[in-house]
């Protein structure tokens, strides 16, 4: 058994498809480490030069397959953080990564991509929390349910119905290939803190050990590509206007609610990269690279702006930094707030770009004075020791 553990570690060094590494080179269930070095082995796999080549040929088929006849658009956009997409499938270590069947290489799938942009055409561009009292041309942008007074037929037309698929297809988003050189595959970790509450086996407490979780997310620029699947006979530059349309919904979407897992915590948002290299002044934004971020969790003095989400919720301006985002439970805000008032937040995330926050409710000052009344026990003990 021994010997057949260390062939497969060897035979594991010399592999080049990350994917086929995931699934069936896993030595060891139980072993973290053996966990960690499996995930090592497929970024290296995915760094190798054999597996770089094959998949530049096959990417740039794909481009010249995909562009083919009919009208289309293609977009490069570049992840924010980190992505990742397909963390719940069904995987031997329990936490799974969406990666090209073929070549092992990190995939958005266009179901995605469509499922994604048609939930925000709905939410959003349809400004469902404004109800009745939207206007009657944004009505159009929503999925159309039975008690709607007004047909989304834009919706319709974009994203189909049960019956039909839409005028758009959504294709997959493959990873360009100058990515892989970077090193597409990130080691990364969470770190449940109550994993028997999660369970429904006990609930949590102050005494239960957080257990790291080791797992791979990717960085890197994908191809965002849309193409007509409508009518033959209709005017090249109308169908061409709606790619346009669809374009611009999913390209909003991915940037401000982000594919895939995690994205509550920051993860899978898609920009064009010339926003991360800091083109052009951002508003609300006077933070620099050598500004300190705060942490997550850290408490934070803020102020509330006038700028509102796309849904409608608060905004606020972290006031040392300057960097600004959503108010997550916005719904938590107290009703008398207005813009410009004072408050303190938690930081829900924070990149060099912005900030998400969370009104403090009572379970977060709860969970406050719990850790305070700890520290000050121990501060008691180390004294009564002394």
């Amino acid at each position: 058994m021994r010997k057949a553990i260390i062939d497969l570690a060897e035979k594991r060094r010399r592999g080049t498809h990350p994917g086929l590494l995931l699934q069936r080179y896993l030595a060891e269930q139980s072993n973290p480490e053996e966990r960690r070095r499996l995930l090592n082995a497929a970024r290296e796999a995915a760094r190798s030069d054999s597996l770089r080549a094959l998949y530049a040929e096959a990417y740039r088929q794909w481009e010249r397959s995909s562009a083919a006849g009919t009208p289309f658009r293609s977009e490069r956009l570049t992840t924010a953080g980190r992505l990742i997409v397909g963390l719940g499938s069904e995987n031997v270590l329990e936490t799974g990564l969406r990666l090209h069947h073929t070549y092992g290489v990190p995939i958005v799938p266009g179901s995605a991509l469509k499922g994604l942009a048609s939930h925000y055409c709905d939410e959003v561009w349809g400004q469902r929390h404004l109800g009745d009292n939207a206007p009657q041309e944004n009505k159009r942008f929503r999925r159309k349910r039975p008690a709607d007074e007004v047909e989304g037929d834009y919706h319709r037309l974009l994203f189909g119905t049960t019956e039909d698929g839409g005028v758009i297809t959504f294709h997959d988003a493959w990873i360009v290939p100058e990515s892989l050189d970077d090193g597409a595959l990130r080691l990364d970790v969470m770190t449940p803190h109550h994993p028997k509450w999660q369970t429904s086996e006990a609930p949590p407490t102050d005494f239960d050990s957080p257990v790291p979780v080791s797992f791979l997310s990717v960085a890197g620029t994908f191809d965002v590509r849309l193409s007509w699947s409508g009518p033959a006979d209709i005017p090249r530059g109308k169908a061409e206007a709606w790619i346009a349309l669809a374009m611009e919904i999913l390209r909003e979407a991915l940037a401000e609610w982000g594919v895939g897992g995690k994205t509550s915590s920051g993860y899978g948002r898609l920009v064009p990269a010339e926003s991360l290299a800091g083109a052009g002044p951002r508003p609300s934004t006077g933070a620099s690279k050598s500004k300190v971020l705060p942490k997550p969790g850290e408490k934070v003095e803020t102020k509330l702006l006038e700028e509102r989400t796309k849904k409608g919720g608060w905004k606020a301006m972290h006031v040392l930094s300057g960097l600004s985002g959503p108010i997550q439970n916005s719904g938590d805000v107290p009703s008398d707030k207005k813009p410009d008032d004072v408050l303190k937040l938690i930081v829900a995330s924070a990149t060099e770009r912005e900030i998400h926050f969370r009104y403090p409710t009572l379970v977060d000052e709860e969970r406050a004075k719990r850790a305070a009344d700890k520290g000050q026990a121990v501060s008691r003990r180390a004294g009564q020791q002394r």
